[in-house]
């Protein structure tokens, strides 16, 4: 049930971050933050509570690992089916001193195993293993269709080199598009779960003995000084050219939030080790509980405003509403009717028929001179067409119109001519007919 309940929740997530701003109306105080780039939006609503060069390119590190989580689970049906590990995967990374399962060459493991390796632990062996199984032996080939996946996904802002995140300067991305890329994972079921997860256990394999798997997020662990109990995965990540990147969300009291954190520097002024991407996330997390209460600043059945409104037989204009109530998060000590409702039509006005419901624009929700959200405004009641207007009206257009006056101007040109024309017949006639009067003479 527990599970059921987070993830109709990243559902609802995803379904308001389509309407989320792109620019937050708010700055946390009395915190220092360390991250080079920085995002904290609510998973109840969507909005965007705080954004730090949300879309300046960085590199993800393994965070990675997540877009190569989405194509396996996209091109592997089958995630309990055998894979048997290549030497060039692993010899790959020769090296780079990165994170690794410790696979052997020949070992067999499930898809499943791996993606646990993977995304738990952040093994980039296992990145590799995977990758090479959707490509056929090609690793190249699934960073082709991670690319894909990010075009797909509006990632415009991104580009895959490889499949595990180790540094690469054509691989890089935004905050923004990891949000893209969060989004879309928190509706593959599988993936969330192993996101979460903290502690697997791989048993006795026909090369390893029995392996558990320690989750690189040090925030969900208990046995470590960084946890912080309302915080539930999702991905960690480092690089001495990216800094140390972490994605998280949390949950308290009934509110959902989820941060990126991305280039938080390894070291402190001194040289000291720190884990700055811990600091700024718990820190983003407290601010958001002890600052904002979710409450509702406008109701569907008052109108927002009216627009003009054709071809109704007694009727001017119509009035819009909102097409439904709204919430939205604004800080504890606000009152709701700070936030200001400012109509965006999608054409200066309406023609009649209208029926109750059709969309006419949206409502900008403004709060401190930022957008903190967006609702449709409909049209709040139905109205027919007077077909006489709607006629003398279309009549009107005609006579108004350019080609219609070129062409009466070209008429009347035409009738003048034939005036004239006839004229100097006439005129011929008169003449000829008294020439044949004098010669009879």
């Amino acid at each position: 049930m527990k599970k059921t309940a987070i993830f109709l929740l990243l559902a609802l997530f995803v379904l308001f971050s389509c309407f989320g701003p792109a620019a937050s109306a708010y700055s946390p105080t009395g915190i220092e933050l360390h991250a080079q780039t920085v995002l904290l939006v609510s998973m109840d609503t969507g909005t965007v509570l705080f954004e730090k060069n949300a879309d300046q390119k960085v590199y993800p590190a393994s965070l990675t690992k997540l877009m190569t989580a989405a194509v396996a689970v996209e091109q592997i049906q089958d995630l309990d089916q055998t894979i048997t590990v290549p030497e060039y995967c692993i010899t790959l990374l020769s090296g780079t001193d990165s994170s690794t399962a410790n696979l052997k060459d020949g070992e067999q493991l499930t898809v499943r195993q791996l993606l646990y390796c993977m995304l738990v632990s952040s093994a980039n062996d296992a990145a590799n293993v995977i990758a090479d199984f959707i490509g056929n032996g090609k690793i190249s080939a699934t960073v082709e269709l991670m690319n894909e996946k990010a075009k797909e996904l509006g990632m415009n802002g991104t580009h895959y080199a490889n499949a595990h995140g180790l540094h690469d300067v054509e691989h890089y991305t935004t905050a923004n598009d990891m949000l893209k890329l969060t989004q879309y994972i928190m509706t593959l079921p599988a993936i969330m779960d192993m996101c979460t997860t903290t502690r697997y256990t791989i048993p006795k394999t026909n090369r390893s003995d029995e392996r558990i798997l320690a989750t690189s997020n040090l925030m969900t662990d208990r046995t470590q000084t960084y946890y912080y109990s309302p915080v539930r995965g999702i991905k960690t990540g480092y690089t001495d050219p990216a800094g140390r990147c972490l994605i998280s969300t949390a949950s308290l009291d009934g509110y959902n939030y989820i941060a990126i954190v991305m280039g938080c520097p390894p070291k402190d002024e001194s040289g000291k080790a720190v884990r700055y991407e811990y600091a700024d996330t718990k820190a983003l997390y407290q601010w958001a509980f002890g600052t904002f209460e979710y409450k509702q600043i406008a109701n569907e059945n008052d109108p927002v405003d009216e627009l003009p409104l054709q071809y109704a037989w007694d009727q001017d204009y119509i009035q819009a509403y909102l097409e439904s109530d709204v919430s939205t998060l604004i800080p504890k000590e606000a009152d709701g009717s700070t936030v200001i409702i400012e109509p965006v039509w999608a054409q200066s006005s309406v023609q009649a028929p209208v029926q109750k419901g059709d969309v006419l624009g949206y409502a900008k929700l403004m709060y401190a001179g930022e957008e903190i959200g967006r609702v449709n405004l409909v049209a709040g009641e139905t109205v027919g067409r007077s077909q006489l207007i709607f006629l003398a009206e279309g009549a009107k257009r005609i006579l108004k119109s350019l080609w219609f006056q070129i062409g009466a101007a070209l008429a009347v040109l035409l009738i003048i001519l034939l005036i004239i024309i006839s004229a100097m017949k006439s005129k011929r006639k008169r003449r000829a007919a008294r020439v044949r009067t004098h010669r009879r003479m």
